[in-house]
């Protein structure tokens, strides 16, 4: 079954026209595979609740649905590819584990607060941003502001 979208107003309506776009294929067959793709992991627990309570007076329940996100589905689609090719997908966890033990090997300029959870997050935050910035990292100049060590180590650690 091809891709299918639909426009609706949020709340009531957007989840019963999803109930209504999710039971065509399981009319016939109540397993057949249904994927949607939802804008948040808060989003999607809403519609499975909604959908939870089946498509059918006669079967109370839904099987063989899969809500997920798009970094999540890209995630999923890309892996295979990845992992012939020796690499894994940059997961949140993953980004987390590694700024963990880069941390914790090479502390440098972070060394006071290197085993601070909230640090790991804001440096695994900041590869983030800096990985979906459309401005490139800037190479270390000694005209910056005191506060460029860590800007400059934050870049090269991304780098």
């Amino acid at each position: 079954m091809p891709a299918r979208v639909t426009w609706t107003t949020y709340g009531r309506p957007a989840l019963d026209a999803l109930r209504t776009i999710v039971g065509e294929p399981k009319q016939d067959d109540p397993l057949h595979p249904v994927t949607v793709i939802v804008p948040s992991n808060i989003a999607g627990i809403v519609a499975r609740r909604h959908l939870a309570h089946g498509f059918h007076p006669d079967r109370p329940a839904v099987a063989g649905l899969w809500l997920t996100t798009l970094p999540r589905l890209a995630e999923q689609l890309a892996a295979p590819r990845l992992t012939g090719a020796g690499h894994r997908p940059a997961t949140r966890a993953l980004v987390a584990a590694t700024v963990r033990g880069v941390l914790q090997e090479h502390p440098g300029v972070f060394g006071e607060v290197a085993d601070h959870p909230s640090t790991a997050r804001a440096l695994a935050r900041a590869h983030h941003d800096l990985l979906t910035s459309t401005t490139p990292c800037a190479k270390p100049s000694p005209a910056r502001a005191p506060s460029a060590p860590t800007s400059s180590k934050s870049c090269s650690g991304h780098r």
